[in-house]
């Protein structure tokens, strides 16, 4: 009797080369800036700050452990990263506190930034995306865009 040889099972060598592209599929996406979404107006603030939001998507807030939160992307000005110790960004309808628990820093790499911005249970009528910067020497800025058509 004649020994069978074995065949290569196709279906392996079609999942490593799956598991081998997963990375670049998701170098890319991460590297890849969200687009269809129009950002905020850029506003001017401090001394010489600019930052324009942009929101990750046209979904409406997601919750998660209890809250209910937003993605946003920002972008500041050329040569204010460095003059920046901390960042917040914020949906209430009066101007908030430096949050003590973190919600809302802004963080990242490069010159955008990315923000998982805390929203209330209940929307309000005049809520506004509120931008909170602490500046080096300790200074505090702020800005705000409308939440009404958002």
């Amino acid at each position: 009797m004649k020994a069978r040889k074995a065949k290569p099972a196709r279906w392996k060598y079609l999942i490593n080369g799956l598991v081998l592209l997963a990375p670049v599929y998701f170098l890319y996406d991460m590297f890849t800036p969200p687009s269809g979404q129009e950002p905020l107006p850029e506003q001017r603030f401090g001394a010489s700050f600019t930052a324009t939001p942009t929101p990750a998507d046209s979904e409406p807030p997601y919750a998660h452990e209890g809250q209910l939160f937003k993605d946003f992307s920002v972008v500041f000005c050329e040569g204010c990263l460095e003059r920046i110790r901390t960042a917040y960004l914020i949906v209430s309808d009066d101007p908030p506190p430096l949050p003590e628990d973190g919600l809302g820093v802004i963080h990242g790499h490069g010159p955008t930034k990315h923000v998982h911005v805390p929203y209330p249970p209940e929307r309000e009528q005049d809520e506004r995306l509120w931008l909170t910067v602490q500046s080096w020497t300790g200074e505090i800025y702020r800005t705000s865009w409308s939440m009404s058509n958002n």
